[in-house]
């Protein structure tokens, strides 16, 4: 019998922090873009990449409550691997703002890389050490869909990759699912 593992994100899935990332262009002008915004940013070429505001401790983060509620049942759960899995480089700030603010001890694994493969290849080591039942939760498409590109690679192994759009106004839901459902529909030309 395999193994479960539960698979949250942070950032704008579990609770929204004023944080950015800080773009300079190749022209040499700057922008900034919120996670929500970097998710399905597409980087042109020369863009290098700033993020330093995830690389300290949480400024003013506030949960996102369905998700962070369905965190804690899969936490109560002995049975399942529950870990927070972020691009930050540091994971002790989301650790310690979960366990004094929400009384929550959570396991917290800090990739320090934005590359949607990493957090891919971080769950197919677990479906190497033997997870067969592996749910994801995702703010990011590009995230959700190179967790979702495990399945075919693994057809034995339930790979479940969910988009989190909780933290979203409505209009912005309706853009990035549009924008997700026609993907797959290209994906399946």
């Amino acid at each position: 019998m395999g193994k479960t593992l539960r698979v949250f994100d942070f950032d704008d899935t579990l609770a929204k922090s004023v944080s950015y990332i800080y773009i300079r262009h190749a022209d040499g002008s700057q922008s900034t873009l919120d996670p929500a915004e970097y998710a399905v940013y597409e980087p042109k070429a020369g863009d290098s990449f700033d993020f330093r505001d995830f690389n300290r401790m949480l400024n003013n983060p506030k949960v996102i409550k369905k998700n962070v509620d369905l965190l804690r049942r899969m936490i109560s759960s002995p049975e399942k691997k529950v870990t927070i899995l972020t691009a930050r480089k540091l994971g002790f700030p989301v650790k310690y703002w979960f366990k004094k603010n929400l009384g929550i001890d959570v396991y917290v694994v800090a990739l320090g890389d934005a590359n949607p493969q990493a957090k891919a290849d971080w769950i197919e080591q677990h479906i190497k050490k033997g997870y067969t039942d592996i749910a994801f939760m995702d703010d990011s498409i590009k995230n959700v869909k190179a967790v979702g590109s495990l399945q075919k690679k693994y057809p034995d192994i339930r790979v479940k990759s969910v988009l989190a759009v909780e933290h979203l106004t409505t209009n912005e839901r309706k853009e990035l699912l549009e924008q997700y459902y026609s993907d797959k529909f290209k994906e399946l030309l």
